[in-house]
């Protein structure tokens, strides 16, 4: 009997044994579990590393004004799986206000193409800027309070609600087409699935590694349970560093001034583009450089391809008379002729063996320094023989030419003339004399005249005035001095004299200013094409505009093919030259010397142009109320007519329906009847 009482009891004792084996088991797993995380898993799961993106540059206008600046942008998501579906129509309309995008298009996102409903990760938005984001992160707040997302599974503290995260950069421009013919554009390239910006053409190009010298910083310590680094004496901070800012010496109120000359004449003269530039004459700074061409940076259209490359200095031409001056003192400097000189320029018809050159002013004899005045192509072939072939090569190249002027607005051709072998024929160096046989740049030009009005020195022109970091700190970069000293002092100044008499009584009369010192030189050249000269044109006036304060510039335009009526330069270049001196009396750049009855005079004359300016306004305005008015009282007619015609209609119809109905009764024979009829 006790045998099998004991038989009986062993089964239970060996389920306890095995019960506590287990149970012992499983608290080691979790003591070596806890040992693991406390000694590893603490620093993956709670230290959080937040990057903080530096951006490029800005550049910005000589008065202060953002011209090009980059922002951060962001993508906004969410996860399906946690989003409430009773609170899904609330999300939505709450989203699509702080977002600004609409609805509908909300809406769809959740669906494919083919209507089928979308699980997991939602793209809401994508390129959001850093103002919209942060109107975001508010809704995201208000989001988890009113408990749109919900937490699912055994981690009742974790759920994915409004994801906003960090894309990139976008470059803005909010001139849009200001300074777009030096500024040039960027494009968007990508690391490490990061949006970054990087300048093509322009300044944008020509200081990458300044606008982009940046380093990011970050933010790095314990995370709270939601995700936050939680701050505290163990976060650690690394500040991170924008790229340098370029300030501009350009102005950009003189700039917008001379954009709107430029775009007037460019439709009054028919012209495909118009080039202009202002130049502090003393150190070369470069106070305005435009073209009538312009562009937005950000939606630039098939048809303006050819504009991104500046043409200042990537646009070669045959430059025509303006370079009659330069030649002109070449042989000053060299002593072979003096401004006296007289010259037999043969009534305005010269031959050299079979080719025939011709002056638009006949004369039998000219002085040296009236052939300049007059613009003879005969006399400055005759000036040009009384140098040798490698004094006259030789001067050109010190002029700067067949060499890249140097100025930081990114890509440049260096143009070409003829090489010394070339120069042998007389007619290769009278061409080139008076600007044909050459090709040069607009730059090149500015460059080459600033000699004639700075003591016969002219220095690298530079657009970028100093770089600045993002603590407000300016930079000076070493000034690239491709500097050209190819005459002495007083050759200059003779020189400088002769131009203005050229405005004084010669081709460049129209740009006369009271009270201002003003010189120049028209150019008027053929275009070639490919069957020879055509008749097509560039017109030019390059010269300079000083005041009694010590105030002076050098000054260049050039139009592109004007109307034949205008091909002169003397009737395009000149005139735009003249706009171009008066915008800058009216901005303070250039200061006349007038006496009180001149500066009423003007004074009346500008007040008189504002009056026109305004009636002008006011009667487009008037016009364009009148258009309204009238178009209006259409409509309301049309309706009115509408109106009537739908009340006669619904009369009609109540009429109709007010009658009696009529029922024809037809008269039934007889089968048998015969018909008496």
């Amino acid at each position: 009997m006790a045998k099998q009482e004991s038989r009986n009891i062993h089964p239970i004792e060996k389920r306890v044994k095995y019960i506590v084996i287990s149970m012992l088991i499983l608290f080691l797993i979790i003591t070596i579990r806890i040992a693991y995380l406390a000694a590893h898993g603490e620093s993956k799961i709670k230290v959080k590393e937040i990057k903080d993106r530096a951006l490029r540059g800005n550049i910005i206008s000589q008065e202060g004004y953002t011209i090009s600046r980059s922002i951060k942008t962001y993508s906004v998501s969410i996860h399906t799986k946690y989003l409430d579906p009773a609170k899904k129509e609330f999300f939505l309309r709450l989203f699509s206000i702080y977002s600004n995008i609409p609805l509908e298009k909300l809406q769809s996102k959740f669906y494919t193409k083919d209507g089928k409903k979308k699980e997991g990760w939602i793209l809401l938005a994508d390129d959001v800027d850093a103002k919209t984001a942060i109107f975001l992160k508010e809704l995201k707040y208000k989001l988890n309070r009113f408990k749109v997302f919900r937490s699912l599974g055994a981690n009742k503290n974790f759920y994915y609600g409004l994801t906003i995260t960090e894309k990139g950069e976008n470059r803005e421009y909010p001139l849009k087409e200001a300074l777009s013919p030096i500024l040039g554009y960027t494009r968007p390239f990508y690391e490490d699935g990061y949006k970054h910006i990087v300048g093509y053409n322009g300044i944008e190009k020509f200081y990458e590694k300044y606008l982009n010298h940046k380093q990011d910083g970050y933010i790095s310590g314990k995370r709270d349970a939601v995700g936050y680094v939680i701050q505290n004496a163990d976060t650690i901070y690394k500040r991170k560093h924008d790229g340098y800012s370029l300030v501009l010496n350009i102005s950009l109120e003189l700039q917008k001034n001379i954009d709107l000359i430029l775009d007037t004449y460019k439709q009054k003269l028919g012209a495909k583009e118009i080039i202009a530039a202002v130049m502090r004459s003393k150190d070369s700074k470069v106070l305005a450089l435009t073209s009538s061409n312009r562009y937005d940076p950000l939606h630039i259209k098939k048809d303006e391809i050819a504009n991104l490359q500046p043409k200042a200095t990537t646009y070669a031409y045959e430059p025509g008379s303006v370079m009659k001056p330069i030649i002109y003192s070449l042989a000053l400097e060299k002593g072979t002729i003096t401004p006296d000189r007289v010259f037999n320029t043969f009534n305005g018809k010269m031959w050299i063996g079979k080719y025939k050159i011709t002056d638009d002013e006949p004369a039998s004899a000219l002085k040296a320094e009236n052939i300049i005045v007059k613009s003879s192509n005969i006399g400055i072939s005759q000036i040009a023989w009384t140098l040798t072939n490698r004094e006259f090569r030789n001067g050109l190249l010190r002029f700067g030419f067949e060499k890249k002027s140097g100025i930081d607005i990114g890509k440049e051709v260096t143009g070409r003339f003829y090489s010394l072998r070339k120069l042998r024929a007389r007619i290769n160096k009278a061409s080139n004399s008076y600007g044909y046989g050459m090709v040069a740049t607009f730059a090149q030009l500015l460059k080459a005249y600033n000699v004639f009005n700075n003591d016969g020195v002219s220095v690298t022109p530079r657009v970028v005035n100093y770089i600045m970091d993002d603590q407000g700190r300016k930079f000076y970069l070493k000034k690239d001095y491709t500097k050209l000293a190819p005459i002495s002092k007083e050759t200059a100044n003779i020189v400088k004299e002769t131009l203005k008499k050229v405005v004084e009584r010669g081709t460049g009369i129209k740009a006369q200013t009271e009270g201002l010192e003003i010189g120049g030189k028209t150019g008027t050249a053929m275009i070639a094409g490919k069957g020879g000269y055509e008749k097509r044109y560039h017109a030019s006036f390059f010269g300079f505009a000083n005041d009694p304060e010590g105030n002076k510039y050098t000054i260049g335009v050039l139009v592109i093919e004007p109307d034949f009526a205008y091909h002169f330069a003397s009737s395009s270049a000149v005139v735009v030259f003249k706009k171009i001196v008066d915008a800058m009396i009216e901005k303070g750049f250039l200061k006349p010397n007038l006496n009180k009855l001149q500066q009423e005079q003007l004074e009346i004359a500008r007040q008189e142009l504002e009056q026109k300016a305004k009636a002008k306004r006011q009667a487009k305005v008037k016009e364009l109320k009148e258009r309204l008015r009238k178009q209006r009282e259409a409509i309301i007619r049309e309706q009115r007519e509408s109106i009537k015609r739908r009340k006669a209609k619904r009369r009609k119809i109540k009429r109709e329906s007010r009658k009696p109905t009529r029922i024809r009764v037809q008269p039934v024979q007889p089968a048998n009847t015969p018909d008496l009829f």
